[in-house]
């Protein structure tokens, strides 16, 4: 007797159709059930004004125009816009100037990443397949677009991508710092166009730390917010469980100034401070595959935090370094769903690493799934155990600096002395935020023309305020 394995019955083939052909919308996974209540949003504007973002000597139809002139100027080298608005932004801007104010993001010219619908702007995701006649052209205003709308702000255009946010590099934007590095990704455009002084304030989304990758790489500032201040609708996803919306800045105070407009906090010290501050560093954090430069501006940020008075502990995560594991399994299974419909009607229109990952997917089991969201919840349980004596927990955004395209090409660079793929590089310290639905910032450290080396920061939940403190105190005391 031929031992096989035994045969779908024709009953479960066809609720298995079924089950494909049914429409779910935009509801997620049981996996996002543990995460607890989302963070209650403020309301825009209340409680401690903070400095404008635009020039109020410069109006709101100058500052577009500007911007315009900027991005034009840069468009064949850091490119990092899919498309710049014309009436839509003139509209915005003209009423702008007159309307009264509505705080800092008034009248200012702002970049939305190109997986976040705004009406009348394509929304492709960096692919091809929303190109032609499958063009996506929203009618209704993503819930992040739409807060930047409510604050005033004026939407410049859309900031590339990497294709459906399913990597790290964002072609064929380049960093400003270096036009021979990449960006970062997946929102290397945001990064880069708020970098090269396009805008100062823009939007990305953050899976596995698309939002703190780029920023971190591009010198600027970036906030991931507790779950649920800004929702993700309206757009594409990519893992409904780990997506969240973020905000990338020129530096802390516009990211402080930006995230109380769009009323992600409600209220911040005028003279933030470090005194008393109790900052946790998981055990391990300078260990293995992280450049000597980036341990000493890392730790010479923490010197001088600890001067000003805060105190510095050591802390245990003992399951980390099962996070970048944990989280690619999970942002591969929920990414192959959410990519399956295009992929079946028109692979050829998908990018050769979108395919290459649908590929890995196919090789997760339901099985692999279910145990890396019990990984995943147990990762919160240490997170939220390591936060339980701390204020913040601070380590590197990133363990190297911005890497050549030409290396970025390969999958693989030299982190550390150490050959490293550049997913493990790029998720090490910023995927658990993702996973344990933290809030986590960024912030560049000053380096003096050297590329930029990043600082993260991670709070308990919404504990957002805390770490836009931080930073602006940080950046003070330096």
């Amino acid at each position: 007797m031929t031992d096989v394995a035994a045969p779908i019955s024709d009953q479960f083939r066809r609720q298995l159709a079924a089950l494909a052909g049914l429409d779910l919308g935009d509801i997620g996974v049981p996996g996002a059930l543990h995460l607890g209540a989302p963070a209650e949003s403020a309301d825009p504007g209340q409680g401690t004004p903070l400095p404008p973002l635009r020039d109020l000597g410069q109006s709101a139809v100058a500052a577009l125009a500007a911007a315009r002139e900027q991005i034009a100027h840069d468009a064949t080298t850091v490119d990092a816009w899919a498309c710049v608005a014309e009436t839509t932004a003139d509209q915005e801007a003209a009423r702008a100037d007159r309307s009264r104010s509505l705080g800092a993001l008034h009248g200012v010219p702002v970049g939305v990443k190109d997986v976040l619908d705004a009406v009348g702007l394509p929304t492709a995701g960096g692919s091809a397949y929303y190109s032609g006649m499958r063009a996506r052209v929203p009618k209704a205003d993503s819930a992040a677009v739409a807060l930047l709308r409510r604050a005033g702000a004026v939407v410049v255009g859309k900031t590339r991508t990497h294709e459906f946010a399913m990597g790290g590099t964002t072609p064929p934007t380049r960093n400003p710092h270096d036009l021979d590095r990449i960006p970062g990704g997946s929102s290397g455009g945001s990064a880069a166009a708020v970098a090269a002084g396009h805008v100062r304030v823009a939007l990305g989304s953050d899976t596995g730390g698309s939002v703190r990758i780029p920023a971190a790489y591009c010198g600027v500032a970036g906030l991931v917010p507790s779950p649920g201040l800004i929702p993700f609708t309206g757009g594409l996803p990519l893992a409904w469980s780990m997506d969240r919306v973020g905000v990338l800045a020129s530096g802390p105070v516009d990211l402080a100034a930006a995230s109380h407009a769009l009323g992600l906090v409600a209220d911040l010290s005028r003279e933030p401070g470090l005194d008393g501050l109790r900052i946790g560093v998981p055990r391990g954090t300078f260990d293995g595959a992280v450049d000597p430069e980036v341990v000493d501006a890392v730790q010479q940020a923490l010197a001088i935090a600890e001067a000003a008075g805060a105190v510095l502990v050591d802390v245990d995560v003992p399951h980390q370094g099962l996070a970048v594991t944990t989280g690619m399994t999970i942002i591969l299974g929920e990414g192959a769903e959410e990519q399956r419909d295009r992929r079946a009607d028109r692979p050829d229109l998908l990018g050769r690493d979108v395919l290459d990952q649908l590929a890995m997917a196919d090789e997760i089991t339901a099985a692999t799934y279910v145990r890396a969201q019990r990984l995943r919840a147990l990762l919160r349980a240490e997170l939220l155990a390591a936060l339980a004596d701390v204020d913040l927990l601070a380590t590197p955004t990133m363990p190297c600096t911005a890497p050549l395209v030409s290396e970025a090409a390969t999958g693989g660079f030299e982190v550390g002395g150490q050959m490293t793929e550049l997913a493990d590089a790029h998720l090490r310290y910023n995927i658990g935020a993702n996973l344990a639905a933290l809030p986590a910032g960024t912030q560049p450290l000053p380096r003096d023309g050297a590329l930029p080396i990043g600082l993260e920061w991670v709070g308990r939940p919404g504990d957002d305020g805390t770490i836009l403190e931080a930073m602006v105190a940080l950046e003070q005391a330096w």
